[in-house]
């Protein structure tokens, strides 16, 4: 079946390459292929690994880019999904739809803790539970200018938690969205989605408004064929404005986000159950200020401030034997019958970060970053912390870029950071690029980085509260966790031909994990009556983990605005835990081709495939049909239809996750006027 496919999406791309012959085609850009020499189009700096604007080919370690061109072809709904694109990425969701994970070199999928994600150098990393929630990210995918994703650690940059991969997503300056959008999606299986925007002018200052609800219908039943609770709606609202002088810039970003999702209801056993079908509320707000100042040639500050709070709710009504009640919350006597009541499960988390960085360029030769920054992390909940708890989190940061010749690059940096909710840590990178040509070059790279352990990790209360007053025993954590370290060495090799429009990047690795946690926080159900106490989680349950692997990216862009992407992904991971094998992927490849025809049509569709995801394999293939409708001068409709295929036949990641049919088709809309 997998080689059946990729005849038919390779053969898609055989077209396009055929049809370089062919009179040029102005389905995107009437203008940019008419000269030959257009077509040696200069890539744009990238910053994700250093901060540093540099060309793609001067950084030591590896990078993916997924630009605007390629966002706006590929046609996902929702930001994370662009990371399916990226070599070794796995984008699924896993105990519900709301609950997206994006796995990078896998681990832990019902807690996918290991990434760094920043929206516009604002991180979306929550520290109360640690884990980025997708679901409630204030961002619309249309909005987004490009996703720049350093694959590998960069806590040297990007402070503790920057694990295995830094994703970077930079969104559009208004100026590039200047006038009105309106999209829509709907497919056969309920799902929707709905978008607008208005961006504009006025002298220096350039803003945008847009706002986005969707919904996911969801799973239809687990594995055992028990019907699911499950799906979500999702409503966005994001305000961007900016003020761009000769010599500075400010930008404002306010952002909310509103999620409501299905729950599954719960058994407790012993005869005790929730009553109702749970909903779980979710909020999310955000304010980010940045302001940059050219002082001189050489010499560049900029400011940030960013708070970020987020909160849910989740209501169970339950029913709860004489026993279960008696012997959870401790009562004095056993009661005749069932005990009607209800709780809540509860988290509200707030950041406050603070940052000041400084560029200089001290010749040609030699560039330096450093910043200073403090941050405020508060966790509050009455379920998993009992109360209150604050950590303070201050860092330096040094990053360097030398030229020793034209062909040697030394890049390396460090940050410390010293937190007064676990220690102080120090996390280096050093790099090495050798460039063989302005499009060609080697590249060496080995960094550390840490992850720290949560505030939940550290402050483990759990309890239970009826809405009746009554509280249960407590299961608490004794002394907290340690943190994770990882050592990532790797060796790359970068290569761009301009004029056949292909982009071809290679990635072998090692990386060796030391401390990693597998201790689970849950909470502890007294198992008799002479189990009723408090109970203590076992700390430290940890394990070490090597890993090795290689990557390959495949960017190629056609003259007839033709554009092909392949990424490959092989995995080995040396470890005698289960779960941690069960967890990861050995095999991970995408393929995506988009080839016009004619004007006014175009031809899209792309392969995922990942081999044992979680003891299953998982496959899909999707394409659609896309029309241009110009409707003169800057207004214009593009319209399509399309359908997807599972063809593995499997459940995803969780035998929870089922859907009853494997295939499903949509439309979609967009207008710009």
């Amino acid at each position: 079946m997998m080689v059946r496919v990729f005849s038919v999406l390779l053969g898609l791309v055989s077209s396009a390459a055929l049809a370089e012959e062919n009179a040029l085609l102005s389905f995107y850009d009437d203008d940019q292929w008419q000269d030959e020499d257009a077509f040696e189009f200069p890539l744009p700096s990238v910053v994700t690994p250093s901060q540093i604007p540099q060309p793609r080919a001067d950084v030591s370690s590896t990078l993916s880019v997924l630009d605007g061109e390629f966002i706006r072809r590929v046609n996902v709904q929702y930001v994370e999904d662009l990371l399916q694109f990226v070599p070794g990425f796995i984008v699924a969701p896993y105990h519900n739809t709301s609950g997206i994970i994006a796995s990078y070199h896998g681990t832990q999928l019902d807690r996918y803790r290991r990434i760094q994600v920043l929206i516009n150098g604002r991180s979306v990393y929550s520290t109360g539970i640690a884990r980025v929630d997708w679901a409630s990210l204030p961002i619309n995918i249309e909005d987004v200018s490009r996703v720049e994703v350093n694959r590998g650690p960069n806590a040297a940059t990007y402070g503790v938690n920057s694990f295995f991969a830094v994703v970077n997503i930079i969104t559009r300056s208004p100026l590039e969205t200047l006038g009105n959008s309106i999209s829509a999606y709907s497919g056969q299986r309920g799902d929707y989605r709905l978008y607008g925007q208005h961006s504009g002018l006025n002298e220096d200052w350039s803003y945008r408004a847009s706002a986005s609800k969707s919904k996911v219908s969801g799973f239809d039943e687990d594995s055992s064929g028990v019907a699911r609770h499950d799906g979500h709606i999702r409503k966005v609202g994001n305000v961007f404005i900016q003020k761009d002088t000769q010599d500075s810039h400010f930008d404002l970003d306010i952002g909310g986000s509103k999620v409501v999702s299905k729950v599954d209801a719960e058994d407790y056993g012993n005869d005790s159950m929730d009553t109702n079908k749970p909903l779980n509320y979710a909020d999310r707000e955000h304010i980010k200020i940045g302001y940059s100042k050219q002082l001189n040639k050489e010499h560049e500050v900029k400011f940030k401030y960013y708070y970020d709070q987020s909160e849910f709710r989740e209501r169970h009504e339950v029913s709860l034997s004489p026993v279960f009640y008696y012997g959870l919350f401790n009562q004095s006597a056993l009661r005749a019958a069932n005990i009607e009541s209800a709780f809540t499960l509860d988290m509200a988390e707030q950041r406050h970060d603070i940052e000041v960085q400084s560029i200089w360029t001290q010749s040609e030769k030699l560039r330096i970053v450093t910043a200073l920054g403090y941050r405020n992390d508060q966790a509050e909940s009455d379920t998993y912390l009992s109360g209150k708890v604050t950590d303070e989190i201050s860092h330096l940061s040094s990053n360097i870029e030398y030229r020793l010749t034209p062909s040697w690059i030394f890049n390396t940096g460090f940050m410390v950071e010293s937190s007064t909710m676990n220690d102080t840590y120090f996390s280096p990178k050093a790099g090495v690029t050798y460039k063989l040509s302005e499009q060609e070059a080697l590249r060496f790279n080995v960094s550390k980085a840490v992850r720290t352990p949560d505030i939940v990790d550290q402050n483990f209360h759990w309890t239970y509260t009826l809405e009746t007053g009554d509280t249960s025993f407590a299961t608490y954590a004794l002394n907290g966790e340690e943190e994770e370290k990882v050592t990532s060495y790797e060796v790359g090799y970068y290569h761009r031909w301009p004029r056949l429009g292909l982009t071809m990047d290679v990635k072998l690795y090692h990386d060796v994990v030391t401390g990693l946690a597998t201790s689970s926080k849950q909470f502890i159900t007294p198992s008799s009556l002479s189990d009723l106490q408090d109970h203590v989680i076992e700390e430290g349950e940890t394990i070490d983990v090597d890993i090795n692997g290689a990557e390959l990216e495949l960017d190629w862009r056609g003259r007839n605005g033709a554009i092909a992407r392949f990424t490959y992904a092989h995995q080995n991971t040396l470890s005698d835990d289960h779960s941690l094998q069960n967890s990861t992927t050995p095999v991970i490849v995408s393929l995506f081709g988009s080839l016009p025809m004619g004007e006014n049509w175009s031809l899209q569709g792309y392969y995922l495939f990942a081999d044992k995801l979680s003891d299953s394999d998982y496959e899909l293939v999707n394409s659609w049909l896309t029309y241009k409708l110009p409707l003169g001068g800057y207004y214009k409709v593009n319209m399509g239809i399309g359908a997807e295929k599972r063809i593995d036949n499997n459940w995803l990641v969780s035998g929870r996750n089922v859907l009853l049919d494997d295939s499903y088709g949509y439309i979609f809309a967009n207008m710009t006027f």
